[in-house]
């Protein structure tokens, strides 16, 4: 499922920002990606609505994420745990 959360992500950065998203790669930091928390607001409803995931955005903040692949992990942890 790893795959299908980067594509996922990928089209929503593509959508919410003007970053190129073929050159984002796991090192790519999440400040590049120039994310604000409207944006993570919107990732939020579309991983619930798209991919079941439910993404609790305080513990998303608390995980202090600094990296594309690292947001990748945090949803794929969040979408074990979902039933």
């Amino acid at each position: 499922m790893e795959r299908n959360i980067a594509i996922f992500l990928k089209n929503l950065v593509d959508e919410l920002t003007d970053f190129d998203v073929e050159s984002i790669s796991n090192d790519t930091t999440i400040e590049e990606l120039d994310l604000v928390s409207l944006d993570f607001v919107t990732i939020k409803v579309e991983a619930k609505k798209q991919l079941g995931i439910d993404i609790d955005l305080n513990a998303l903040a608390e995980s202090d994420l600094s990296t594309f692949g690292e947001l990748v992990d945090y949803l794929e942890r969040n979408s074990q745990e979902v039933k």
